[in-house]
């Protein structure tokens, strides 16, 4: 099978392309400047993967697909993996930067997929990831705009998993935690100043918290790319699973919500009902 991954300059989307090649797969690496990350251009090519210049934020994305299916073929399995971390309360985040970040985390997955499915369902087959995170089940605050992004993937996944079943295309939800990547690198990360009014706060403590992660993160990446890649070749189940935590944080996150969930509708049950004809 042939993957297209997005966001491959570092981090977890190199991971996949290298796990997904040294499974014996095909692979299109993307990023939105190669000449930025020139050796893991050299390494993926090495390999024997592509390395195709894709911004999932540009324009001109779908053609740019269309160009890069022309030159290396259709493509089976696609990792919407490209996306970032703004952070700061929300009253005091830029607008402009919340909506361009949703161009990157939300707009730009739901562009690739758009331009891809047809495809896919030409040919009875595919596979769709979309990279969530463990903030799905615990949005921490100082990060609401980032959270909401991945809800949103998150839904949008959940309906498309159903949409594309009777046309054998599979829909997966990879929910990574915090990953020693440079995904939490200060210097990438743009995090609005704490006003006084915030100081002392819990969301001064987490963003305090997130910055440090850039050296302390607890989750490999290396190994949560080969569990993804492992999970599309071969299901871990059957029926195969829509949602996959990776990593203690996640799988947490996903226990204690479910618990919450389950003591929420125990509490509410009579009102809930009530509300019916």
């Amino acid at each position: 099978m042939q993957w297209l991954v997005t966001g491959c300059s570092t981090g977890l989307g190199l991971e996949i392309a290298r796990a997904a090649l040294e499974s014996g797969q095909k692979c299109i690496a993307t990023s939105r400047n190669p000449a930025n990350s020139p050796d893991a251009v050299e390494e993926i090519e090495k390999l024997g993967g592509v390395w195709a210049k894709l911004d999932v934020s540009s324009p001109s994305l779908e053609s740019d697909i269309d160009e890069i299916v022309k030159e290396h073929g259709a493509v089976d399995v696609v990792v919407n993996n490209a996306g970032y971390a703004d952070g700061g309360p929300l009253e005091k985040m830029d607008l402009d930067k919340a909506r361009q970040l949703f161009e990157t985390n939300f707009w730009g997955p739901i562009r690739v997929i758009r331009a891809l499915v047809p495809s896919m369902r030409g040919r009875n087959c595919g596979v769709v990831v979309n990279v969530s995170s463990a903030v799905n089940w615990n949005a921490p605050p100082g990060a609401a705009v980032y959270a909401a992004s991945k809800f949103a993937i998150e839904g949008v996944s959940e309906a498309l998993a159903t949409e594309l079943s009777p046309f054998h295309i599979r829909v997966l939800i990879a929910e990574p935690g915090a990953m020693k990547t440079s995904f939490y690198d200060p210097k990438k990360m743009n995090i609005v100043a704490i006003s006084d009014v915030y100081k002392g706060t819990v969301t001064e403590f987490v963003l305090q918290a997130i910055t440090g992660l850039h050296d302390g993160a607890p989750q490999d990446p290396k190994k949560t790319a080969e569990a993804i890649v492992k999970e599309v070749l071969k299901p871990s189940s059957d029926p195969m699973i829509l949602r996959m935590p990776l990593g203690k944080e996640s799988l947490g996150g996903m226990r204690k919500r479910a618990e919450e969930y389950t003591k929420i509708a125990d509490s509410v049950e009579m009102i809930a009902a009530a509300c019916d004809f």
